[in-house]
């Protein structure tokens, strides 16, 4: 699979850090952010191919991001995370244009599939 520039946006720094670990081993570029506005600016440098997403931030939900980045119309990779995971907030993520969701705490073999699969889709 060929490398892949990934954005991590979640405020939990265990979480960047597994991330980054698991990711760059897999030979992938990874750039973490702590909020959604740190996010959204690094989003819109441009320059990744996939974002996880994590949907409690501590200054805006994933839902207001996957809005903003509708509405500009940019076409990204967004891959939910979320430790509060259900049925209907999966559904009400991929409606507002995640590509795939991956509930908190998930495995290194979790994550590496979910990129697999997001870059084939790509």
């Amino acid at each position: 699979m060929k490398p892949v520039r990934v954005l991590v946006i979640d405020d939990e720094q265990v979480i960047c850090d597994a991330c980054r670990l698991v990711l760059t081993e897999a030979g992938h570029s990874v750039t973490a952010t702590a909020t959604g506005e740190q996010g959204l600016a690094a989003i819109r440098r441009g320059g990744y191919d996939i974002v996880l997403l994590d949907m409690k931030l501590p200054d805006m939900d994933g839902m207001e991001i996957l809005q903003a980045l509708r509405q500009e119309e940019l076409a990204l990779c967004i891959i939910v995370m979320t430790g509060y995971s259900s049925i209907s907030n999966a559904v009400q993520a991929i409606k507002q244009g995640a590509s795939d969701y991956l509930a908190k705490p998930f495995t290194d073999d979790e994550l590496l599939e979910t990129i697999d699969k997001a870059c084939e889709r790509k």
